[in-house]
């Protein structure tokens, strides 16, 4: 893998970040670099598909029918198209909108900034499938740098971190499909760090507005891109200036973790979520579970109490909600969330869309049983691990530890994992014939065929 590492005293981050994506080639790519990113093409294809159908973000989809754009673009589950920017605005909302969409421990959710940015633009100019997974990796990859440095200090101090470096991995992507050179790109990250913001209020208090921050993330991101490509400038010590995105939002002028970070390729250690929840609970749902079948635990009835250890961190991003009153809480609630699988035996992604699941009596009684508590992570296991203890009236108790979940690189996803995934979220709103297309499509983009043929597919 190419680095810059030596160039550090020579060069800003943000222009040696631009010249690495600059650099990067098709032929740069290990086959399980290409192999992970076609999975996570076909993971938010498959949560744009769903996303198209919810109710939270149907006012982004009736907004943008209000300004109709060029037909250039595609807005999944649309009869039209239109600019390349709000193709990425519409597509990325819908492809966070369930909470379904992969994450990673440095840059927490990427794809839905950054693929709906590099496929509304491949289109757009009849672009390659390679082009597409080169512009994917470049993006993940700048955002999981910046968050090398950033992320715990965002986490810290309510910045949505997805969002923040959201739009650099939207311009980083989008740059790379218009083959931007390195002073443009570089340009295209100090204009994009001017719309980097958005607070994590909702993992406190609800308001779906979360669902925007991916796509206005993807949409700044592109047009970033194209504003630097037209000749705008923005600054160039934008990252680690004294008023730049480390100091503001991270609180932090260390940038030794990204030095740290220029030989690993990052989207290598995605997380893919397998419960349309917060990352921050999943290893808590697979215990329960486990737990459970392994027990028998049939009736939640039975059951006194559930304590779930977490990270001192993660207590605060998932564990304070237990009253649910819109579907971001639903999904960021720890005691919802097993209160729900223990009462359905299931995780659906319908019941957090609905209201009568948040104020169902049983479900509440369920949730008053989970109690979280912080716990010291073991070295060397991801801050996502979780201890829970399960205690039934008749006085037994069963306890376990658990490093990661299911879809963490800890206990990776297979392809069957997230092509099954796909088939359960587009069940019912495309056909079997339609899915498989696209299964295709998304599994053929190491060929020479253009990117059209594939957001073909996704119109409606």
């Amino acid at each position: 893998m190419t680095t810059h590492t030596a160039q550090a005293g020579a060069a800003t981050v943000s222009q040696r970040l631009a010249r690495w994506v600059t650099d990067l080639r098709f032929e740069d790519l290990p086959e399980d670099v290409v192999d992970r990113t076609q999975m996570l093409i076909l993971d938010q294809l498959g949560l744009q598909i769903r996303g198209a159908t919810l109710p939270n973000v149907q006012p982004v989809r009736r907004l943008s029918e209000l300004a109709p754009g060029p037909d250039q673009s595609t807005v999944t589950g649309a009869e039209r198209r239109t600019s390349p920017a709000q193709a990425a605005w519409v597509n990325g909302t819908l492809g966070s909108a369930c909470e379904f969409d992969d994450a990673h421990e440095l840059a927490w959710h990427t794809s839905s900034a950054v693929v709906p940015a590099a496929l509304a633009l491949t289109e757009r100019d009849g672009a390659s499938g390679r082009d597409l997974l080169v512009a994917v990796v470049a993006g993940v990859q700048v955002m999981c740098l910046l968050g090398a440095v950033a992320s715990q200090g965002m986490l810290r101090t309510g910045w949505h971190g997805s969002k923040v470096m959201g739009v650099f991995g939207a311009a980083a992507a989008a740059g790379k499909v218009l083959d931007l050179d390195a002073e443009q790109l570089a340009h295209a990250f100090g204009i994009a760090a001017s719309d980097a913001g958005g607070t994590m209020e909702y993992d406190r208090s609800g308001g779906e507005v979360k669902r925007l921050h991916a796509g206005v993330a993807s949409r700044s991101g592109t047009e970033a891109a194209l504003l630097a490509q037209a000749g705008l400038t923005g600054p160039a010590a934008i990252l680690e200036g004294d008023r730049g995105i480390f100091a503001m939002f991270a609180g932090t002028a260390d940038t030794a973790p990204l030095e740290r970070g220029w030989d690993r390729w990052h989207i290598l250690d995605t997380v893919f979520r397998f419960y349309p929840t917060v990352g921050t609970i999943h290893a808590p749902l697979d215990l329960v579970k486990q737990l459970r079948a392994e027990h028998g635990i049939e009736d939640w009835r039975t059951v006194t109490t559930i304590r779930v250890g977490l990270a001192d961190v993660v207590v605060g991003h998932g564990a304070h909600i237990t009253r649910p009153t819109d579907a971001i809480s639903a999904q960021f609630s720890l005691a919802f969330s097993t209160a729900l699988q223990l009462v359905t035996g299931r995780n659906a992604p319908q019941d957090y869309m609905d209201p009568r699941r948040w104020n169902d009596p049983e479900i509440l009684a369920a949730a008053d049983l989970v109690q979280p508590y912080a716990i010291a992570i073991p070295a060397g296991d991801s801050f996502l691990s979780s201890r829970v203890e399960i205690t039934l009236h008749d006085g037994r108790s069963f306890e376990r530890y658990q490093a990661g979940f299911t879809g963490h690189p800890a206990r990776p996803a297979t392809r069957a994992d997230v092509t099954a995934k796909f088939r359960d979220n587009t069940g019912g709103v495309i056909s079997d014939a339609r899915a498989q297309a696209v299964i295709d499509a998304v599994c053929g983009l190491a060929g020479t065929g253009q990117v059209r043929s594939l957001a073909a597919l996704l119109a409606m």
